[in-house]
Order: structure tokens, then sequence, then C-alpha cells
């Protein structure tokens, strides 16, 4: 007897497989077709709430905090660029930190003041020394704007991320870390570093020197383990670090561990440190939350000897971890015990981050071979600091590694005045100070602003005019400018002035002291190319 399956039978089950395809193709496709309706339909209501300000504006179709785009959005740009694919106004406004690459441009080419709009909200932002004084200035109407600071929040709650009452506290106890004694420590180990990298760069590394970056990298980090932990570290080149031989080492596991959490701030930021961890996650991610772990783990128990140090009346250490446990001891009855510990850390964790981003020598290194004339300042100069000064002001205006002042309008709509005349901003509106327009516009920089030319800063006092042609003669009449004007502010402005701007001044004048004492930088030529051609061509990478 043959047997088999019934026609309507076998319809049925193919209609079931039909059926509960569709519904998954759909469940899939429902989120990002959701997306795509709400993004079009919010921007379409911030473009008509930004054309009715009177302001220029531009649009971008992706809002920049969206997670996506701040993993892979820089590489797309730079892959529909190579492709020819790419428009201008997409190249120039959709990748990561846009404002950094544009400097002043884009302000000369749509105005001072101008709108991006995206999905998400309406931006405003400005170049212009006047508008930004009076944004700053009206801390009631012009708050900072936590929520595109949250990157941050990957380090706990603090000096950026925190605002008024909060604020305030914060502020209070960092500042009374950075002191002259720290600073003191902070220049030793800036001098040994430096000798250290020099020695490496003249007696093991490969000529012409093509790891200035990552050497750099290491210097800086292995000051702030010194300034902040009170682990002293000899200088190893890349070179020779690479080949592993402290891998089981906890000492270096810890610094480590500091380096990978800078390298992944952007996915800590989007995963959490839990949700690095799950077994779908790429092993960088995984990497980033073990790093999180010991590091964390070694700050506890750095603070857990401090505390026993303290409570037997013993202050043997001056570096910084030690300096904010006992500012948070002396105030312990405002705080329970686990808040002091938890706010410890999460400063020490930020105070890392601002440090490394802020006084990276790799910068400075950079520019030097741009302007032959500087490395010709004798070294007694240095002593004095001021040319140092000039040379640090000068790097931090062309190079600057934070790139905005971001503040917001709050709940409320807020007037400002630009070009004379008076502009009402949406609520909610965004608003950044561009720090690297400001820093390189031609009508406060004149016609070449991003040339490097440490002169700038200095003034002879008799005349209180820049000099152009310096000369060690010149030396006592020479007066450098300050660190902060209405155009110039590389450590922020008025209250939120960056509290480390000393500790980071101090390790690279030790830079200077100690690499440009006997030796100097050079650009190596290309073929058939002349020194001067080599320098001009590092100019325009730089």
């Amino acid at each position: 007897m043959k047997m088999g399956f019934h026609p309507f039978l076998s319809l049925e089950i193919s209609s079931s497989y039909t059926i509960l395809l569709f519904t998954i193709v759909v469940t899939f496709l429902a989120l990002p077709v959701g997306l795509v309706i709400w993004s079009a339909q919010t921007l379409a209501a911030n473009r008509a709430k930004a054309r009715a300000t009177g302001l220029a504006y531009l649009i971008r179709y992706v809002s920049p905090m969206n997670p996506i785009w701040l993993l892979y959005g820089s590489s797309i740009v730079r892959l529909c660029q190579r492709l020819g694919i790419a428009s201008e106004n997409f190249t120039r406004i959709y990748s990561h930190g846009w404002e950094a690459n544009e400097r002043a441009q884009i302000f000369v080419d749509y105005g001072d003041a101008f709108l991006a709009v995206h999905p998400a909200g309406i931006q405003l932002c400005v170049a212009d020394a006047k508008i930004i004084y009076d944004i700053l200035t009206r801390k009631s109407d012009f708050g900072g704007n936590m929520e595109e600071m949250a990157v941050l929040d990957v380090y706990g709650w603090n000096l950026s991320t925190a605002d008024d009452a909060e604020w305030q506290a914060h502020r209070k106890m960092t500042t009374v870390t950075f002191t002259e004694k720290n600073n003191e420590l902070v220049w030793e180990q800036s001098l040994a570093q430096a000798k250290g990298m020099l020695k490496f760069w003249t007696e093991q590394a490969n000529q012409p020197i093509r790891s200035t970056h990552l050497d750099t990298k290491n210097f800086t980090l292995n000051v702030l383990a010194a300034a902040m932990f009170n682990e002293v570290y000899p200088f190893e080149g890349h070179e020779v670090e690479k080949l592993d031989s402290h891998k089981n080492n906890k000492s270096y596991q810890y610094r480590e561990s500091l380096s990978t959490i800078l390298s992944s701030i952007i996915q800590i930021f989007i995963f959490v440190e839990q949700s690095l961890q799950a077994w779908w996650t790429p092993h960088s991610f995984k990497n980033a939350a073990r790093a999180i772990n010991d590091f964390r783990s070694y700050i506890f128990g750095l603070m857990d000897k401090e505390k026993e140090h303290l409570a037997r009346g013993e202050c043997v250490n001056k570096h910084l971890v030690a300096r904010l446990v006992k500012a948070r001891e002396e105030g312990k009855e405002l705080d329970a015990d686990d808040a002091i510990t938890d706010k410890t850390w999460d400063k020490g964790r930020k105070m890392t981050l601002t440090k490394k981003e802020i006084s990276s020598s790799t910068l400075l290194l950079y520019c030097l071979p741009t302007e032959a004339s500087v490395e010709s300042w004798n070294y007694e100069t240095y002593f004095q600091l001021k040319r140092c000064r000039a040379v640090i002001f000068e790097t931090l205006r062309i190079c600057h590694p934070i790139s905005q002042l971001v503040k917001t309008t709050g709940s409320h709509e807020q007037t400002l005045e630009i070009d004379g005349q008076a502009y009402v901003l949406p609520p909610h509106t965004t608003v950044h100070c561009s720090i690297p327009a400001l820093h390189a516009h031609p009508k406060y920089w004149g016609s070449d602003p991003l040339a490097w030319n440490p002169s700038r800063f200095i003034s002879m006092s008799s005349t209180s005019t820049l000099a152009e042609n310096l000369s060690t003669q010149d030396f006592d009449k020479e007066k450098v400018e300050g660190d902060t004007s209405d155009h110039f502010m590389p450590f922020a402005w008025g209250q939120r002035v960056c509290p480390g701007k000393k500790f980071g001044q101090v390790e690279i004048v030790a830079v200077l002291a100690a690499l440009f004492k006997d030796w100097r930088v050079e650009v190596v030529p290309k073929d058939g190319e002349t020194g001067e051609q080599a320098r001009k061509r590092h100019g325009r990478v730089v």
C-alpha cells in the first residue's frame, strides 16, 4: 500500500512557512524602516525651525550622536570619497570631529555663525570671538550640554559631565590636587622620560624615526603613571615594547589597561562595560571591558593604601590620587564612604583622559620642523620659559586636541546677537563654540593662519608689537602673551578653565629642555627634495 501526503495538507504547511517567513522579514525591516520614517519627520520639523531663525543652515541626514555613525561614520565618509560618490556637504560635515578638519574655512564660506540641522536636533556652530564671549558669560541662558558630554561618563560623573552645584563640588576637590609639589613631580618625571626617549631615539631606534606618535604616547603614559599613581617606569620605545617582554608583569599590565581604555572611549560609551563582554562582541571590545576592570581594581587598591596611610597619620605620597583621597577624607562627613571611593575613582579616570589629550608631545614634535628659526633659540632661554610657552601656545593653537566648547539653550528660546542683528534660537539648540575655527580664523590670525609661528605670542615690552625676527639679544625685552584671550582659549575659559593646565605645560617644557639642548628635529626629504621644500610639505600636512 502506497503512502503519501494529502495535497491540501502540503499546501497548508507551505502557507504556514510563507507566513512565518513574511513575519520574520517584516520584523527585521520594521526597525530600520521606522527609523527612516522618524528621521525624515524630525528632520523636516527641525529644518522648519532652522529656517524660521533666519540663519544660514546646512543639512545632515544622520545625527552626530548616532551610535552606529560614531563607530563607523568616518570610515563610511572615507570610503565614499574613494569611490567618488561623496558630495561636498557629505565630505565636510559628516565625519566624526569634522569641525577640527574644517577649522575656519567652513565659517569663511557660510558665516561666523550657522546652523547644522539633523534628525536629532539643531546645532549652532560659532567661530566669532564676540559671540562666543556672549555665550560663555550667559551661564543661566547657555548651560553645559550634558547630553553630548555623556561620552565622558565612561569615566564617571566628572568636571566635564557635571553642572551647577555638583560641578562646584567636583571643582573644589579637584583643584586642591594640582599643587606646585605635584608639578615638581611632573617636572622630574618628564625630564627623566624625555632623556630616556632621547637615548632610545639616538642609540636604538631605526633611522629615520617613524614611531614618534607611539613613543610619545608611552612617554605621556609613563608621566601619568608617576604623577597620578606613583608608578615609575623606565622609558621603552614602541619597537622594544611590542616584543611583549612584560606580558606577565602586573605593573605593566595596569599601564596597558589605561592605554586600552583611552583608545576605546567610543566603544565603552556606546556599549557600556557589561555589554562589551557579551558573547557576540569582537575581541577588542572584550579587551576594553577587561581593561576597565583591571584599572578599577588597581585604583581601588591604591586608594585603600592611601586611606591606611592617612589613618596612621602618614602623608608620604604627593601623587594625584593620594591628594584626591586626602581631600575626600578631610570632607568625609559630607559623603558616604562608597561615594568617596566612586568619585575619587571617577576623577582619576577623567584627569587621565584630559591630561593625555592636552599634553600630547607628538603635536609639538611634528610642528617644530616647520619653522627652522625656532630651533636656533638657545638652551638658556628655556630656563626663563618665555619662548617655551610661545612654542606651546602656538602648537595648541594649530593642533588643539579639544575641539568644541559645548553649550545648549536648554528648554527655553534664547536670543543671540550676531553681526548686529538679534536671532532667536529654538529650545534645545546645541551650541558649539569652535576652538579650531577660532584659533585659525584669518580675521584674528592674518592671511596665513595655519603657518606655525610661535612669535605670534611674543611682543616687545617697549613697543608691545609682535616680533617677527626674534634674536637672543632681544630676549630681555620680550613679553609672552597670556594663555587666554578673546580669540585664544586652549585651556577653556572663566570658571571652567582646565585645572591642570600648569600640569600639562610643565611636562611639555621639560620635553623641550631635554630633547633640544643638543639636538634638533628635521623632516626627512623625499628624493630630489630640498630641506626647505620638505619643511613646507610637512607644514601642509600638519
